[in-house]
């Protein structure tokens, strides 16, 4: 209670006193005199002799005064009570009109953050404007993405090596690692003193002392783990599953305790985070600096809701570079198909002609394929394509660029080959193939083999087509002659 409020208070007690005092003041009059002839009314004290005479009029004003200031101090205490009122309601509806205001900045805030994110088409653009927006929208200046890399670090370009000058890096096999914890646990967690818990020395720049709140960022996948690994073993359990969760089972609970060795479980971590089902990405940091806005539990609820919409903008992503992908590859082999082909060779013939270079063109043909097909089924023979298609990137140099022309039938580039190089190569991939068991639960073994045609330009002069054809009736005459044979078209 304040002071103004005590003051009224005290004000209505000492006229409620009055009022009551006077009428038993009146009820002692009566009781103890009698009325005169005049209608006054003679009042004494027993045993004093003193004696005092009070007239109906007199009396009869002090009521009224008294009975008029009653009114007019309840009247004011009403009106009092009421702007007091008024004045709690005035304050009720600007708090609520602020928090509205603040709603209203943090929904147009979100929602811009979550446009630039849904149109990132990179995983680095994602985080972009994750980090941009949480710290220029709400405040949060201490905001710091990591970012899982192919070697299992979670990469902090925001802060670096005092000594080195490279962005901090946390190994996510390392139990002790209070980052590795909270990115494994998958869920948001606000660490007021984030120095107390078990931790790395080489963490304590990305944690620092004040309150930090953590946000792992998740990419849901949408996809079946065979169309995503590219797998065509259909008896696996996990063929046509969806969001799986299979470094579960992989990784025990266990491996990310404290106390335990980062060695045990590390290869199996580095597995989960190389395999294309993993869906982790990275994980926000979000710090408590002087210049910025304070980590609290209320002032972190609006980045919270963020999360959902980075794995929603993370699978876009993923789409968009899934479907990048599949424009360009055979989705059984997962080689470049038809046509990216003709777009690869038709750049490689405009660099032959730029720098004056060889280029070379094999055409493999896959020999009695349909009857391989008619004995073993259709299914065998998806296999055996896939398998091909591995001994290709197996046993062509690294600089070769591998097609599926159409069918049974295979290209390979090789830029900056002679005809001697790409006799080599033809021969090594004739030799692979013809040996490898393509139906392994069979007695015996079960071989294919393949005709190569080879055409070899100088200096690019031919166009795409014409390469194409030339090799082409190269793999004829090669399937003509007997087959499993490698013949070389004369240059033109």
């Amino acid at each position: 209670m304040n002071r103004e409020s005590l003051r009224a208070h005290l004000g209505d007690a000492f006229l409620v006193a009055i009022l009551i005092a006077n009428f038993a003041c009146g009820a002692v009059l009566i009781l103890t005199g009698g009325f005169e002839q005049d209608g006054s009314l003679p009042v004494g004290v027993p045993g004093t002799g003193f004696r005092l005479t009070i007239h109906p009029k007199g009396m009869l004003g002090s009521f009224l005064l008294l009975n008029a200031a009653a009114f007019l101090r309840f009247r004011t205490r009403r009106r009092e009570a009421a702007e007091e009122e008024k004045g709690r309601m005035e304050e009720r509806l600007e708090r609520r009109m602020r928090e509205m205001s603040q709603a209203h900045i943090d929904l147009v805030a979100h929602h811009k953050i979550t446009k630039r994110m849904l149109q990132s088409r990179t995983t680095e653009e994602v985080f972009d404007a994750l980090v941009d927006g949480i710290a220029g929208s709400y405040g949060f200046h201490g905001t710091l993405a990591g970012k899982v890399s192919e070697e299992g670090f979670l990469v902090f370009p925001g802060e670096t090596d005092p000594v080195t000058g490279a962005p901090l890096r946390v190994p996510l096999w390392d139990p002790q690692s209070l980052i590795a914890r909270t990115f494994w646990a998958g869920s948001n967690v606000l660490h007021r003193a984030p120095l107390d818990p078990p931790h790395l020395p080489d963490e304590e720049p990305i944690l620092g002392s004040a309150p930090a709140y953590f946000l792992p960022v998740m990419r849901r996948m949408k996809t079946r783990c065979a169309e995503t690994k590219n797998c065509g073993v259909r008896t696996c359990p996990n063929f046509l599953s969806e969001n799986l969760r299979c470094w579960l089972d992989r990784l025990s609970p266990h491996s990310f305790a404290p106390g335990a060795d980062p060695e045990d479980f590390r290869d199996r971590i580095l597995d989960c985070l190389g395999c294309p089902v993993f869906p982790s990405s990275g994980i926000l940091v979000i710090r408590s600096l002087p210049e910025g806005k304070a980590v609290t539990p209320e002032s972190v609820r609006p980045i919270a809701s963020l999360s959902p919409e980075a794995e929603l903008a993370l699978e876009v992503v993923s789409l968009y570079e899934n479907m990048k992908i599949m424009a360009v590859t055979d989705g059984l082999t997962g080689l470049f198909n038809h046509r990216e082909f003709y777009n690869t060779l038709r750049r490689e013939l405009e660099r032959a002609r730029r720098y004056r270079h060889t280029i070379s063109l094999l055409v493999i043909d896959v020999d009695d394929f349909k009857a391989f097909n008619d004995r073993f089924g259709h299914p065998a023979g998806d296999l055996a394509l896939r398998k091909i298609a591995e001994l290709l990137r197996k046993y062509a140099r690294a600089t070769d660029i591998i097609a599926r022309y159409g069918g049974e039938e295979f290209a390979v580039i090789l830029p900056e080959s002679t005809p001697a190089g790409a006799l080599m190569v033809a021969e090594r991939i004739k030799a692979e193939v013809g040996k490898f068991n393509f139906v392994q639960n069979m007695p015996g073994t079960v071989q294919l083999t393949v005709s190569i045609g080879i055409y070899s330009s100088e200096g690019g002069e031919v166009s795409e087509d014409q390469m194409v054809s030339l090799a082409d009736e190269a793999a004829y005459l090669a399937k003509n002659s007997g087959k499993n044979r490698v013949a070389v078209k004369a240059n033109v």
